[in-house]
């Protein structure tokens, strides 16, 4: 397994454990247990920033070469996901307040950063799940 795959496992099960979490304190939030709630989403975010710090800290593969032509076109495709995967989440994103809200609604301004937070996530998990499945075909190595 090299570096990329490495990173790309640590950002996938961080971010499904942090998803998991912070659906699990929405429904504690739903059911007006606040505390339990407050501590899932801490959790989610100390579980995120571990698989941040974990990815960041994978040391680079030993050797004279370290990628080829196959991995260039693997993170090229990995990038192409991420873009299309986020042009998604912003096309959604846009839409959800009218569907939610209704034509003549509105919400707090202050929720439009959570828009470009949203999109980094989307890009860094698609781009993740990407190279793992451009990894996983053609055998090993």
């Amino acid at each position: 397994m090299n570096r990329e795959q490495k990173r790309a496992w640590a950002l996938v099960i961080s971010m499904s454990m942090a998803g998991v979490l912070c659906a699990a304190a929405l429904v504690c939030w739903h059911f007006g247990l606040a505390s339990l709630s407050t501590a899932l989403f801490v959790a989610a975010g100390v579980v995120l920033g571990t698989g941040v710090l974990v990815c960041s800290r994978i040391k680079p593969d030993k050797g004279t070469v370290t990628s080829d032509e196959r991995d260039k076109q693997i993170e090229k495709n990995a990038y192409l996901a991420g873009f299309g995967a986020v042009y998604l989440f912003v096309i959604i994103a846009s839409f959800a307040p009218i569907a939610i809200f209704g034509e003549k609604g509105s919400f707090p301004v202050t929720w439009c950063p959570a828009l470009l937070i949203g999109a980094g996530f989307c890009q860094a998990y698609a781009m993740s799940v990407a190279t793992l499945i451009q990894y996983g075909r053609g055998g090993q190595g």
